[in-house]
């Protein structure tokens, strides 16, 4: 399983690009497809079901959409994490949150 194609090929300066990945399951698909966004600096739109597609090579892909990710887009999600682990640092800890439960 893997990306076989990035579409424009010369993605290096394109603000949006798509994928294919060879997973043989949409949510496999998904995880691949994250995974590259995260490496290149993009991230993928947030779809719950990716284009099942039939190549003209007869290959069956999933295709999904990437874009770019600005410096707000960036600072907003570190926000949010940041946001969030404050959140997380005032919760009391419970037996499940301890590692102990589940």
């Amino acid at each position: 399983m893997s990306i076989v194609a990035v579409d424009p090929p010369e993605w290096g300066k394109s603000n949006t690009v798509q994928l294919d990945s060879d997973a043989p399951r949409n949510e496999m698909a998904i995880h691949e497809i994250d995974e590259w966004a995260a490496e290149n600096g993009f991230a993928r739109v947030t779809e719950y079901y990716l284009r099942p597609i039939l190549r003209h090579d007869g290959r069956r892909v999933f295709r999904g959409i990437c874009y770019r990710l600005t410096a707000e887009e960036i600072s907003s999600a570190e926000e949010a994490c940041r946001k969030n682990a404050e959140a997380l640092a005032t919760m009391p800890v419970t037996p499940h949150r301890a590692g102990r439960g589940r």
